[in-house]
């Protein structure tokens, strides 16, 4: 979800074309067919990375749920567009889904 207390002269908070650009490349790049781990089970990580074209995504301390994913790729998306992003919603299911959003000041 993005959000502002302004538009920009063409009337938008944030061209969702290039938002939705963002996402789907970076998601491809890290998560996209890829083992997401938890980067304390080293064993795990080890043997996965050791697999030819593997690609690993190691969460610092935490396991790969939807609430961390969400969790990431807010940090990730606000990184890039700062304070526009106000929430993600993570899909793990046709009617479940995570969600992580701004600390509310």
């Amino acid at each position: 979800m993005i959000s502002s207390d302004s538009l920009d002269e063409m009337g938008f908070v944030l061209d969702f074309t290039e938002l939705k650009a963002s996402v789907g490349k970076w998601v491809d790049l890290h998560w996209d067919h890829g083992f997401l781990v938890n980067d304390r089970d080293q064993e795990l990580s080890t043997a996965l990375k050791s697999l030819q074209r593997s690609k690993v995504f190691e969460f610092h301390n935490e396991n790969p749920t939807a609430e961390v994913m969400a969790k990431r790729l807010f940090a990730e998306l606000q990184g890039q567009y700062g304070s526009l992003i106000s929430k993600v919603r993570i899909w793990e299911s046709p009617n479940q889904y995570s969600e992580y959003s701004a600390k509310r000041g």
